[in-house]
């Protein structure tokens, strides 16, 4: 700590009378393939069900100062990611709801899942690269306060039969997950461990520019890099059979346990954004990503440049969401959803930001 103040009290006087700016930045990103994102967050709860097998909440709050080429920042994040088979959504969504499963199915049953809830302070630089382009690279500390990290793999066999019992006919299937707090009830078992919190970094790239003074092109790589280190880590691994022919039917081995360390890679998202603006036109059009593991979604975007600001309308073709945007020197914010009734919505958008130069 004492290097620190050293060298910042060595910084010469010039980097302070640097414009300096503050900012405040919510966003946002939901989407849910198979059910509404109210149902994907309150246990499946829901009478319809869709194809599709991701779902995902990306969001993060920062409160940051520019001051001159450094940017230093405080900042949430919260992430909670599912990849899964659609026989898995399907007998999960069945179960949720009290349907009975279907008769004489094989079923495939993956689920990969991945959530974290961490707050972190963030330190960047922009290189200017020459007068047209800039890239800025930030390391975040993180410090992790829940997480749930693992995958379940398994195949089945159902029948006519109408007792849940009897309709399976076999099962055969894998457990293995870490958590800081048990997610599959644990602790009905008498067992409820916590873990340490958990610690680590992030890295992130961004890089804007122009083309021919035309094209205007962002590109951002969120967690390229990124760790948590969580210490005294509980976790489940167990191995299922189940067999209607069998005396016992069921065979569960595995075991509940602790490891000393646990090493959880933070889930990468990028963006991409390019716009093409026609000269002398006060209007301008173009396309941007999100991506992440698993899955990339498009957007068409039409920008208006008014007296007030900058008006966008926005087009999601995957996820049929619209939005409106408008960006003013120091406030902006953006909205994008497939359905206004929040309830049924499957993809949602929101950013807002704040900013303040002196």
């Amino acid at each position: 700590m004492k290097k620190i103040v050293c060298f910042l009290a060595l910084l010469p006087s010039c980097v302070y009378a640097q414009p300096q700016q503050i900012e405040y930045r919510v966003k946002a990103d939901l989407y849910s393939q198979p059910i509404s994102i109210h149902s994907f967050l309150d246990d499946w709860k829901d009478p319809n069900l869709k194809s599709g097998n991701n779902a995902f909440a990306h969001g993060k709050m920062q409160l940051g100062l520019q001051q001159g080429s450094w940017n230093y920042a405080w900042v949430w994040r919260y992430d909670y990611v599912l990849n899964f088979s659609q026989d898995m959504a399907k007998l999960y969504h069945q179960i949720q709801n009290d349907q009975l499963i279907d008769s004489n199915q094989h079923y495939n049953l993956d689920l990969k899942a991945q959530h974290i809830d961490a707050v972190g302070t963030r330190f960047a630089y922009d290189w200017s690269i020459n007068a047209d382009w800039i890239l800025s690279s930030g390391l975040t500390a993180l410090i992790g306060r829940h997480y749930v990290d693992g995958y379940f793999q398994g195949t089945g066999q159902t029948t006519q039969m109408q007792e849940l019992f009897d309709r399976v006919e076999w099962l055969n299937g894998s457990l293995n997950y870490s958590y800081d707090r048990p997610a599959l009830k644990e602790e009905n078992m008498g067992w409820d461990p916590q873990a340490n919190r958990g610690y680590g970094y992030a890295l992130d790239f961004a890089l804007s520019g122009r083309m021919f003074d035309r094209i205007d092109i962002n590109l951002s790589a969120e967690d390229l890099v990124g760790y948590l280190y969580w210490d005294n880590a509980p976790y489940t691994q167990y191995e299922l059979r189940y067999d209607q022919d069998n005396r016992p039917r069921f065979d569960i081995r595995g075991q509940l346990g602790t490891k000393q360390k646990y090493t959880q890679r933070l889930p990468c998202t990028i963006s991409t954004e390019i716009n093409y603006a026609p000269e002398a036109s006060l209007w301008k059009a173009g396309i941007s990503t999100l991506s992440n593991e698993y899955i990339t979604l498009y957007q068409l975007n039409g920008y208006y440049r008014f007296e007030l600001g900058t008006l966008g309308i926005h087009f999601e073709p995957q996820s049929h969401a619209y939005g409106v945007s408008f960006q003013h020197q120091n406030i902006g914010l953006k909205y994008l959803t497939d359905d206004l009734n929040t309830n049924q919505a499957h993809r949602m958008g929101a950013l807002v930001y704040a900013q303040y130069q002196w």
